[in-house]
């Protein structure tokens, strides 16, 4: 059975950005190759640390998102705690019940983006214009005899 995880860890900031995204593709090809699926990878890019670890006050964050069977952590975090260019990591689970709520979370925050976009599109006939009363205007043609 395949659980829902998230891995957080960062990488050396002193590499270039290909050899970033090799990290990354290295750790994704890990997971598929051994039964998992990603989600979602997003490469958050180079950010100060909170505290010196090792010899670094910044790293290049990366999230990842998988499904991998639950035996399959063990050797994710070995090939995290072997690799140099990674400095830290972080994995967590997330159960059912976790799941269900980010689920609803992002329905109502949909939700409220379409709310306001059509609350936007009644404010645009508007015209964003302050209103002014109108004015009626009588034009008198001078061949009329009054």
């Amino acid at each position: 059975m395949l659980r829902t995880y998230e891995a957080l860890y960062i990488i050396q900031p002193d590499l270039g950005d290909d050899e970033i995204q090799a990290v990354a593709k290295q750790v994704e090809s890990l997971i598929t190759d051994n039964g998992g699926s990603i989600v979602r990878s997003e490469i958050w890019g180079k950010r100060k640390l909170a505290y010196q670890v090792d010899k670094w006050t910044e790293g290049c964050y990366v999230l990842l998102r998988y499904e991998a069977p639950a035996e399959f952590n063990k050797r994710l975090e070995n090939y995290f705690r072997l690799s140099d260019s990674v400095i830290r990591f972080l994995i967590t689970y997330f159960d059912e019940q976790t799941l269900r709520l980010e689920e609803e979370q992002q329905k109502r925050k949909q939700a409220e983006i379409q709310a306001s976009a059509s609350r936007g599109r009644d404010d645009d006939d508007d015209d964003d214009r302050p209103s002014r009363p109108r004015q009626r205007v009588v034009v008198k043609d001078e061949t009329e005899e009054e």
